[in-house]
This record gives C-alpha cells, structure tokens and sequence, in this order.
C-alpha cells in the first residue's frame, strides 16, 4: 500500500518538476526515469537502445513452472513504467498467472496531439519503441499480449487498425481515449475494424472521452462482426486498489476464454 501511495506522488509531483523547475531542465520522461532507477531493483531495469534514444522497460519473469507468454504494458502518454494505474498492478502480478512482464515508458505525449504531423510522429515513436519491446517479447517462449492504457491504449488500436503493428495475440484498452474530439470518435472505427481480440476496461470515474464512446465502440463491433471483443465498464477508480484486484482477475478469466 505505501508502494503505491509513493507511486501516485511520483506520478503527479514529477511532472510539476520537470516543467517548472527553474534549475537544470529535465524533460518529463527524464525525469520519471531518474526516479524509477532509483525506487525500482536493477535487475528489473532494462534500458533499451533506439538509433535516437533509449528507452527504459521494466522485465519481471513469471513465476510458475509453465509459460504462457509475454504481457507487454504501455501506460498513457503522462504516465510512466510503474504507473500506479493498474500498470504496476499488472506488470507484477500477472507473473503469478504464467506471464513474464514488459512495462514500457512511453514517449511524453505532446500536446497539439491533433496535428497531423504531430500525431504522425508520436505514432511512429510508439511503433519504434513497441517493435523493440515486442523483439525483446520473442526471446520467451509463448504467446504476445498487449495492454495499454489511456492515449496509448487509443494509438495502438489505430496503428493495428492501419496494419502498422504486428497483431498480438489479444490486446486489452484500460480507459482509452483521446483528448481530442474528433480523434476520440474514430477509436471506435478502428476497433471494430482490425480483427485482434479486444477486451475494452473502462472505470466508472475515467474521463469523460471514455464514457462518452462505449456505445458507440459497441455498436460499430457489432455492425462490422468483429469476432472477440469484450467491454467492461467498472465501478470506482483505477487507482482503487480493491478495484485494480478486479481488474487483473477480469484480465485473467478473459484470457482464460480466449484460450490464452
């Protein structure tokens, strides 16, 4: 509990440091990144090498004596590898269901996300890093999953849709949305288009980008047939922690039906 509690000061404090410092300026993921080196063990940390720049990954085993795969975890574009949004959750305990765990930094989501070009590049900075991770995922044995969260979460269901991602084997959307409008509407065409087996989490007190298009999500899936794809909507908040506990059992008994 008090590891989650400093993980929610880390998530909200360094982001005020990193841009209002008036001392040495560290960009957000800088910052973030500092901070996770120092809270989280070695050998958990993984720097992985790009041709502009690294990135860090956090790599737990499972912890059975089977393996089903590797659970690659992509928080929201403000968050970090350890976001105490149902990230940290899943990145530890799905070890215990037979799962080695990659949590990803994401690259720091930029602002005028609207922009053409703005998007174009973030989108290609997501694919890099998650091309890299997923090279990383095949060194184990098993299957690829993929979860990510918030504008991540959002991005990747447009990138499969687009056929810029190698389809894992099941892709699961904690609370996605993004914060532009017109954006935000077409998560729901992308969804329903792409065939990857989808399960859809979204909390009671997410934002209100997220609630606003379940409905529509859902319809679109029906119109198009797509053919595994399952919306949760929860009471409570992702940074409850009773309701992260649901969470990874709903993740776990859906993956069970899934075969996976």
């Amino acid at each position: 509990m008090r590891h989650l509690f400093y993980l929610c000061l880390l998530s909200h404090s360094l982001l005020l440091v990193s841009f209002h410092s008036t001392a040495v300026s560290l960009s957000a993921e800088q910052a973030f990144v500092a901070d996770l080196t120092r809270q989280i063990t070695a050998d958990e940390l993984v720097e992985v090498p790009l041709q502009q720049q690294s990135f860090l990954l956090l790599r737990r085993e499972a912890m059975t004596s089977y393996t089903k795969g590797t659970a690659i975890l992509l928080p929201d574009g403000s968050e970090h590898a350890a976001s105490p949004k149902h990230i940290d959750t899943l990145r530890q305990q799905l070890n215990d269901y037979g799962w080695h765990t990659l949590a990803m930094m994401p690259p720091a989501m930029p602002e005028d996300i609207a922009a053409d070009d703005v998007l174009a590049d973030y989108q290609q900075q997501l694919i890099t890093r998650l091309n890299a991770a997923q090279q990383l995922a095949q060194q184990n044995p098993g299957v690829t999953i993929i979860i990510a969260q918030g504008s991540s979460a959002a991005l990747l269901n447009q990138l499969y849709a687009s056929q810029q991602l190698t389809e894992p084997a099941a892709f699961i959307m904690l609370g996605a949305y993004l914060s532009d409008t017109a954006l935000n509407r077409q998560i729901a065409k992308a969804l329903a288009t792409h065939q990857v087996p989808t399960l859809d989490i979204s909390h009671q007190q997410d934002n209100n980008q997220v609630l606003s298009q379940l409905r529509l999500r859902r319809q679109l899936v029906n119109k198009h047939m797509k053919p595994v794809y399952r919306q949760r909507y929860l009471s409570g908040s992702g940074y409850n922690t009773d309701v992260q506990q649901w969470v990874v059992q709903e993740i776990y008994g859906w993956l069970t039906s899934v075969g996976l």
